[in-house]
Formats: C-alpha cells, sequence, structure tokens
C-alpha cells in the first residue's frame, strides 16, 4: 500500500505597502494553511521577491510608493506565469481592479473585507472553485436602483476573457463595484458571444453622476449616443442621440480624434461650461468620455469626500482585522507577543486617523476664520523625534545642526512635520531624514527640512504644490489633497514659511521655517489665524 501523497502548502509573497496590513494578512494566510515566503512593501521590492521565491500565489497591493502594483503587474506576471495574482484593491478602486484584471491578474480582493473573506476567496481561487462573495466588516448603505438595473454583485472581481479583450464596459471611476449592463441603443450590435446588448441601458443609473459621462459612436463623426445631466450641462450646446460631438463640443471633438487610440487617454478640455479633465475609456463598439469639472465647486467636495472616505478606510480596515483576529480561539489564539504587536499597530493606525481628521478640522477653521494658534517657545528636536519615533513605524534618521528654540504651536508643528513625513513616505522612497539647521535665508529662522529620495515633484505641478485639494495628475498613491494646504497656512499663521526644492542627489526636501527665539519670553499672547479672533477649541486637534 503506497504512502498518503503529502500536499505542498502555496508558497504565497504579499506586496502591499502597510506594514500592519501585511501581518494581519501573514497571521490569515498562515491560519489557512498557505506559506507565506515573503512580504515587500512597494512593486520594484515586490518583482525581486517574486524573481527570488517563484511563489503560486501572490497578494499585490496596487497603491504603493517607488513602483505601483499596476506597473509591477506585467513583470510578475511573466515571472511566474502559473501563480494566482490577487490584487488588493482600496475602497471605491474598481477602475484599477478591472485595468488589473485586463492586465493578466487573476482576481482582486477590497481590503475592507474580513480576514475570513479574504482567506476564503484565495482558497477558491487557488482550487478552481468559483470565488464567494465578500463578508465586509463595515456597513455601506446599498446603492438603491430598480431590480432590473441591479449591477451583479461581488465585492471580489474575477477575471474573465471579455475583461482581458477589452469588451467589457468600463464602471464610472470612483463608481460602485460590480459589473452593470452594457450600453444599449438601437444600433447596438450583439455582444461577441452573438447575445443582444441589454435591453436597458446603465447610463440611466448613472444620470446624476458627479462626473460629465458621455458615450460616443467609435466613428469619425463621434455621434452622440447618450449625455448624463452633468455633460449636457458642460456641453452646453445640442447633445440628443445621434448628433455629432463635432456640434455641441468642437474642442472635445478634436481632442478626442487625437487621443482616440491612446490607452486610459486624459487631457484637460475647454467647454462652454468650464474647463474640464477628460478621461477616454474604451467599450467593445463605443468610447465613455468622463469629464470632470475642475471649475466646479461641488464636483472639488465630491471628490475631497471621496478620497478621504478611501484614506480612512485604510486604518479602519487594519483596526478592524486585528480586532478579528483577537477573537480568534484554539489553536489559532494570538500568543502574548503577537497580540502586544498588534495593540502597537492599533495605536499607530488610530495616530494616522487622528492626522486626517486634524486635516478635516483645521481646513475647515481655515475656512471659517476660526484657526487658533498658541505661540511658545519650544525645541523642535523634541516634536521632530516624537514624530519619527512612533508615527509611522519606519526608520527616520535626524540630525540636528540648529540647537535653537523656536517660537511656535507644539500641537501645530508636530501636525506639520507629521504631514510633511507622510507625504514623503507616500510619495517618495527610503532613506528619509529629517534636518533641523540654521536658515539659509533668514538668521533668525530656523529651518527644519524633511528630505526623501523619490522622484521629486513634477515641474508642472509644483506652483499647485500648497494649494487645497491638489494632487498632481497620474499619481497612483491617494491622499486628502490637504495635507500641504494645511502645512503651508500652519507655518504661516506661526510667522514662518513651507517650501519646496528638489534634492540634490533626486527626490523632495520640503522646509518649514520658523522663527528662533534666543532667550524665551515669560509669556506669550494667542495669536490668531486668518479670518479674527476665536476661542481656542475645548478639546485640542492633535495629529
Amino acid at each position: 500500500m503506497s504512502a498518503a501523497t503529502r500536499v505542498r502548502p502555496l508558497r504565497t509573497v504579499i506586496i502591499d505597502d502597510t506594514a500592519d496590513l501585511r501581518d494581519l494578512l501573514r497571521l490569515a494566510l498562515n491560519r489557512g494553511g498557505f506559506d507565506v515566503v515573503g512580504e515587500a512593501g512597494d512593486g520594484k521590492a515586490g518583482i525581486d521577491l517574486v524573481r527570488t521565491e517563484h511563489p503560486d500565489v501572490v497578494l499585490l497591493d496596487l497603491s504603493m510608493p517607488v513602483m505601483d502594483g499596476l506597473e509591477a503587474l506585467p513583470t510578475i506576471r511573466r515571472t511566474v506565469p502559473g501563480a494566482k495574482i490577487i490584487v488588493l484593491s482600496g475602497f471605491g478602486a474598481t477602475q484599477m481592479s478591472e485595468r488589473a484584471l485586463a492586465n493578466g491578474a487573476d482576481g482582486y480582493v477590497q481590503k475592507g473585507a474580513s480576514l475570513d473573506s479574504i482567506l476564503d476567496y484565495v482558497r477558491d481561487m487557488t482550487s478552481g472553485s468559483k470565488p464567494r462573495p465578500a463578508r465586509s466588516l463595515s456597513v455601506v448603505p446599498p446603492l438603491e436602483v430598480p431590480e432590473s438595473m441591479a449591477p451583479q454583485p461581488p465585492t471580489f472581481g474575477q477575471a474573465d476573457p471579455e475583461a482581458r479583450a477589452g469588451t467589457s464596459p468600463q464602471p464610472i471611476p470612483g463608481g460602485a463595484a460590480g459589473h452593470l449592463p452594457a450600453p444599449a441603443s438601437p444600433s447596438s450590435p450583439a455582444t461577441p458571444g452573438g447575445v443582444a446588448a441589454s435591453s436597458i441601458s446603465w447610463w440611466q443609473a448613472m444620470s446624476m453622476a458627479p462626473v460629465g459621462i458621455l458615450e460616443l459612436a467609435d466613428e469619425p463623426l463621434f455621434r452622440i449616443v447618450y449625455a448624463n445631466t452633468t455633460a449636457q450641462r458642460l456641453l452646453v450646446n445640442k447633445t440628443s442621440p445621434g448628433t455629432p460631438l463635432g456640434f455641441s463640443a468642437p474642442n472635445l471633438a478634436t481632442l478626442v480624434a487625437y487621443h482616440r487610440l491612446d490607452a486610459d487617454a486624459s487631457f484637460e478640455v475647454e467647454l462652454d461650461g468650464g474647463t474640464c479633465r477628460a478621461t477616454i475609456r474604451r467599450t467593445g463598439w463605443s468610447l465613455l468620455v468622463y469629464l470632470d469639472s475642475t471649475s466646479d465647486d461641488v464636483a472639488l467636495l465630491r471628490r475631497a469626500i471621496a478620497t478621504t472616505a478611501h484614506e480612512i478606510r485604510g486604518p479602519v480596515a487594519v483596526i478592524c482585522g486585528i480586532a478579528e483576529a483577537s477573537g480568534w480561539d484554539g489553536e489559532e489564539q494570538l500568543d502574548t507577543e503577537m497580540q502586544a504587536r498588534l495593540m502597537s499597530s492599533v495605536a499607530r493606525q488610530a495616530r494616522m486617523l487622528d492626522s486626517i481628521t486634524a486635516d478635516l478640522l483645521t481646513a475647515a477653521q481655515i475656512q471659517r476664520g476660526t484657526l487658533r494658534i498658541d505661540l511658545a517657545p519650544l525645541d523642535p528636536r523634541t516634536v521632530v523625534e516624537s514624530v519619527a519615533g512612533d508615527r509611522y513605524g519606519i526608520d527616520v534618521e535626524v540630525t540636528v545642526e540648529d540647537d535653537r528654540m523656536v517660537r511656535a504651536d507644539p500641537l501645530r508643528l508636530e501636525q506639520m512635520v507629521s504631514n510633511l513625513l507622510g507625504n514623503a513616505i507616500k510619495y517618495g522612497e527610503a532613506p528619509y531624514t529629517i534636518r533641523i539647521r540654521p536658515d539659509d535665508q533668514h538668521d533668525d529662522h530656523v529651518a527644519i527640512d524633511v528630505v526623501d529620495r523619490g522622484a521629486g515633484v513634477p515641474e508642472e505641478f509644483r506652483a499647485q504644490l500648497f494649494k487645497e485639494f491638489s494632487r498632481a495628475t497620474g499619481t497612483v498613491a491617494t491622499g486628502t489633497g490637504l495635507g500641504l494646504y494645511v502645512v503651508r497656512t500652519l507655518a504661516e499663521a506661526q510667522n514662518g514659511d513651507v517650501s519646496y526644492r528638489p534634492g540634490q542627489y533626486g527626490g523632495s526636501v520640503f522646509t518649514i521655517s520658523l522663527m528662533a527665539v534666543d532667550e524665551p519670553p515669560l509669556s506669550e499672547p494667542p495669536v490668531e489665524g486668518a479670518g479674527g479672533p476665536a476661542l481656542r477649541d475645548p478639546s485640542p486637534d492633535q495629529s
């Protein structure tokens, strides 16, 4: 009688820039019998790890510094053609997830799902079973649409031949997950499988979308098939079905013709209803054009809410995952060392949430004219080392070349340094350095440099760097768009300023300049921010 065949655990690699989330995924996968052979914090390091370990399963985050998941995906697929590649999608990142599927991923899972759901999904993907729907730890009100128009779930996506061939309709950027029926029109051709398109257009469910949506026939005149309410307002002129786009918006028609063959083309366009950023997507037979009005305050607010929700979602997902893991019983119960490590993760993620809410509150106070600054002599080194030491859990070198005290609000200075360091981690690369030195421009100021070795800020974006809700086009890493705006306003309110310059050896150098004090005065009156006098909030804004 032959011995039973021993099944080898599937070798797994986790590529994600959040160390706390990697810990949770490792716990869940080990619990499910997978062998986690390595972790990486960015796409470039992930490629090197995959080349070394040749795993059977790769969990790949999409939004990472240095090299994002979409950029790393083709190389990983070529390196391990037989592996299952499952992308980790942030909340509302359906568009990026679909692009990942089209570029060779086998499926995607949202980070907000429970650890058990993620484990079940990975098991199903590796066994060839149909993936089960996600069970999210957070409660999100469902979008109410008629049953006949309801999109098919799931929270998890799975690649299919049509998606890879580019024939599946693309969702609205930032829209709900799921696959909606293809656009319908009297002239719609049959799908590749010979089945006629749905008699109900999915655009009807998107008539009140915050961005303009155009469906254009992919032919020389680009006749309008459908225009939602926002698109009609932006185009102003006639937008009825069958109208050539050139009659409604000549500028847009010219640019669409120029970019129609480019993958994911995006460009600025002047329309009668205002300046817009247009993005082109393809279906099997038509072009989808999304029009995002950068001059529309409502659209700006909606984008701010969406990006802030995304930023909050990450720490919340980690905290919920830790709570779930802490409830495991029996052999799966966490040991004392792991429990202590996870509690440190909870504290770190909670501080990140606090930093986000502090920026939101500060931005609101700036707008209302109620920003309050309490100046006092303080040692900047104490604040800098506090932020560098425990806020992000990474190695940050702190050098002190000027030991003078500065006149600043300690809580606000902590918020400023935290924002700049978080920005360096999100968009730059290690090593990270914070340097306290004499200000080269003003002898009576102390400069605090936050330095990274990444790609730096694109030259065309530098003029907008410190504006509210400003984020460079094409960046994969997300953010609220408030961090640098808050730093600038707080610096100016403390009689200082903040500036940017490219690093001598690459990367970025952000510098806070504050007034130095040789001998601290006995007392210092509070300084009121732009907008007039106000009382300090009962609960101070801590970052």
